[in-house]
């Protein structure tokens, strides 16, 4: 696709290779409002809202810290799996969440080229 590159070119390829999936899963069972609202909601919250926190904390910490801050969200998505839907990691998936922090802080630590 001209103009587009990287993952806004797989973000609009995927967007239209499940536009007709979507469109006969919706002329199939048309949503409610309050599923339309919820949509709506889980939407903002998972795409929006990190985005735009992430944006603001590179304009206030150095790029090399922000790896560091990105190597924490498997711990925290782990932490609120646990406590709000009760779920809990086997301890391969704690380790791979371990090596994912550490790989990172290696980085971190390591003088640069």
């Amino acid at each position: 696709m001209p103009g587009l590159q990287g993952s806004a070119a797989a973000a609009a390829v995927s967007g239209l290779v499940y536009l007709p999936v979507g469109a006969v899963a919706l002329w199939l069972m048309p949503p409610t409002p309050w599923a339309l609202a919820c949509a709506l909601l889980a939407g903002v919250l998972s795409s929006a809202v990190p985005f735009l926190s992430d944006m603001l904390a590179l304009r206030r910490v150095p790029a090399h810290f922000f790896g560091i801050f990105m190597s924490v969200n498997p711990v925290l998505a782990s932490l609120v799996g646990m406590v709000v839907l009760q779920q809990c990691l086997d301890p391969l998936s704690w380790a791979a969440v371990c090596v994912i922090v550490l790989a990172n802080a290696v980085a971190f630590s390591t003088p640069g080229r």
